[in-house]
């Protein structure tokens, strides 16, 4: 999209980046103003910002892996797992959040809640996490048809396609691209940078239900309703590409029986 508004002739660092506006978004809520809001709001717009670009990157990766181009994509997947990294330690600054300065204004938020970011939902969904009790949540909160919609192939449908023509079964596959990474290098890395992004992510949701046990406890409920840490604690188990864990499961099974 392009801002028609910005002459480009008098074009200025400020103008480009919007910056006036953009330090304009952060209005504490509270009465009198609490400091740490400030820090907390910083941190989650920045983090919507991340989400954002990673949404923007996924588009690219995908379609580089449905052109059969896998180093280019490797390439541009290892970007995102950079940017899932510096997120989890984005995470942790808000740790430095002194509890009852949060409970000062986290009444403001109401029902409002991290739960919520329909950005986030909609990243899970272009990866392809398709767990039933996530999906069941996430309709609670997007409109699940409509990101599929705009996600017809998500990023796990298109590393499937890529592997298929070893083996129709993806366990199989694996296996063969593990047992065999010089047979396969192209393949190997996407597998190993996918692996990667895996983590990030589940080191991300790790940051994020460590930082709501250090803030609020392990038993209060979140303010969107859902039974906060507890809920948090059971995210970590969501896998979006189970085959690849599956896979090096089956590698050791192999070499033990040997």
């Amino acid at each position: 999209m392009t801002d028609t508004s910005i002459r480009r002739d008098t074009l200025t660092y400020g103008d480009y980046l919007r910056v006036p506006e953009l330090l304009s978004l952060q209005t504490r809520l509270s009465t009198p103003p609490v400091h740490g809001e400030m820090l907390f709001m910083v941190v989650q717009q920045a983090q919507e910002l991340w989400f954002k670009q990673i949404l923007h990157e996924l588009r690219l990766v995908i379609d580089l892996l449905e052109a059969d181009e896998l180093p280019e994509a490797t390439h541009v997947l290892d970007r995102v797992d950079r940017i899932l990294r510096m997120l989890g330690d984005g995470v942790e600054i808000l740790e430095a959040l002194p509890p009852m300065d949060f409970q000062e204004f986290r009444w403001l938020l109401r029902t409002a809640s991290g739960f919520e970011s329909e950005q986030f939902r909609e990243l899970e969904l272009a990866s392809g996490l398709s767990d039933p009790q996530y999906l069941a949540m996430a309709d609670r909160i997007v409109d699940i048809p409509a990101v599929r919609a705009r996600w017809p192939v998500t990023l796990h449908d298109a590393f499937r396609d890529c592997i298929a023509p070893l083996d129709p079964d993806p366990i199989a596959a694996l296996v063969q691209i593990y047992a065999h990474p010089s047979r396969h290098p192209n393949l190997y890395r996407l597998c190993e940078t996918l692996s990667d992004y895996e983590l990030r992510f589940r080191e991300w949701r790790f940051h994020h239900a460590q930082l709501v046990i250090r803030v609020i406890g392990d038993r209060a409920p979140g303010t969107a309703g859902s039974s906060g840490g507890a809920y948090l604690d059971r995210t970590l188990q969501y896998r979006v590409f189970p085959e690849l864990w599956e896979a090096r499961n089956k590698l050791v099974a192999e070499v033990t029986q040997h």
